[in-house]
């Protein structure tokens, strides 16, 4: 492989997916030496090096579809950014000639194992709520036998705006955030939200009820009373982590998408919650029910009948909320959505 290829991916030793022409000799490996007699031959390759770099550069122009392609040796990479906005999620798409090791994409420290997808490796990669619009940088990891191999993709983080909004909070839930078991809670719900298992996510995820929900991503001013949002989970900010349905409470509630419950139960903040895996670091939460209606270790199916909505914990009406956390990141649920 080129000069060009490896100043931009090979590190952690000689490279594997993208080598660099070596002769063997006594002692090790050494770079290739032209003789005087191949100059010509070297400035032709010295000109290939440089398209090749251009190409490459070329190769990772958003298209008109919202699709990054770059191809680095004998691996393409695929990025949708259709979706990616604070609290969107990215797409990534790996393909390549041969066998291949682990590999993980890596945004704003958050990092996102792939995983097999008809036929390609895949990462879903969320974008924080709190992260900036404008440029930004996609790493990606490959686990090779000369070493880890890096490729720096760089991408765009569209703007958007979420409102602010005032809750209001009755006495009695107030009281809730005194309670001693609430941050434990948090903590315990935060354990959960980190599976990683390696069912494949479903194609399809679904509103829990047939009726539009809103609020995610508002920050929220909750009337005499603090950190609400970050002490439900144990993550850091105060941004509305899910979507709600304004329902009566009794409101039959669906599973968004086939999966394994991990927790079926009540918590102080969240009231009686259910958690469920859907494969792939993919997690929904549904909070604030007043039934449950299956059991830990229970296998839904997408669209089952599964609790029913109420006004459980630090809520100030009836409703139903819905929250998917991908690797433990709150996301819009329809971001990732649009992009399984």
């Amino acid at each position: 492989m080129s000069c060009g290829t490896k100043a931009l991916a090979t590190v952690g030793g000689r490279g594997v997916l993208f080598p660099t022409p070596r002769r063997r000799r006594s002692g090790g490996w050494v770079p290739e030496r032209h003789a005087p007699a191949t100059r010509l031959r070297s400035c032709v390759a010295l000109r290939s090096c440089v398209a090749l770099v251009l190409l490459l550069f070329a190769s990772a122009t958003p298209s008109p579809a919202e699709e990054i392609v770059k191809r680095v040796g004998r691996v393409t990479f695929r990025v949708d950014t259709s979706q990616a906005f604070p609290g969107g999620v990215l797409a990534v798409r790996l393909g390549m000639k041969g066998r291949l090791g682990g590999a993980w994409a890596l945004l704003d420290g958050q990092r996102a194992p792939f995983y097999p997808d008809r036929g390609l490796l895949r990462a879903l990669v969320p974008v924080r709520t709190t992260a900036e619009a404008g440029s930004a940088t996609l790493g990606i990891a490959i686990a090779a036998r000369g070493g880890e191999q890096r490729v720096v993709i760089p991408l765009t983080i569209s703007a958007r705006e979420y409102p602010s909004r005032n809750v209001l909070l009755s006495e009695e839930k107030r009281l809730l955030l005194d309670r001693p078991d609430a941050t434990h809670d948090g903590r315990r719900l935060l354990a959960l939200l980190r599976t990683e298992s390696t069912e494949p996510v479903p194609p399809m995820l679904l509103p829990p009820l047939g009726t539009t929900g809103g609020g995610f991503g508002e920050a929220r001013v909750h009337a005499a009373a603090a950190a609400v949002e970050s002490r439900s989970d144990a993550l850091q900010g105060e941004r509305h982590r899910g979507l709600d349905y304004l329902v009566p409470a009794g409101t039959p509630v669906r599973a968004p998408a086939a999966g394994t419950v991990l927790f079926a139960g009540p918590l102080t903040l969240t009231g009686d919650t259910l958690v469920i895996d859907h494969g792939q670091g993919v997690v929904s939460v549904l909070l604030h029910l007043s039934r449950i209606d299956v059991r830990v270790g229970d296998t839904v199916a997408a669209g089952a009948f599964v609790a029913a909505s109420g006004d459980t914990g630090l809520t100030p009406e009836p409703l139903l909320e819905w929250r998917v956390y991908l690797h433990a990141v709150p996301v819009d649920p329809n971001a990732l959505a649009a992009l399984l």
